[in-house]
């Protein structure tokens, strides 16, 4: 079973996608970094899954963290999940 899966998630601004059905699922153990050129979505992928996004964004799709759905959580119970369970590293420059 999945500890992390995302389904067809999708991104807006307005009109214009900045995501467009992402798929992604991780198993308990398993290790996976996301890579690609500036502007690709690697940070927009993370901050869905921790949803954290801007408030003009509006997001579509299943985000699944240990068969709980995250897309449609309150933020109380996101605040329980992000640093505990769920975190994210970025790189800086």
């Amino acid at each position: 079973m999945a500890l992390l899966e995302v389904s067809n998630l999708t991104v807006r601004f307005g009109a214009t996608p900045v995501l467009r059905n992402v798929d992604l699922s991780l198993v308990p153990g398993q290790i996976m970094g996301l890579v690609g050129g500036s502007g690709s979505g690697k940070s927009m992928t993370a901050l869905s899954v921790m949803r954290l996004l801007p408030d003009a964004a509006r997001l579509t799709g299943s985000i699944r963290f240990d068969g709980e759905e995250l897309a449609t959580a309150n933020e109380g119970r996101m605040c329980q999940l992000r640093g505990n369970d769920i975190g994210m590293v970025s790189r800086n420059r």
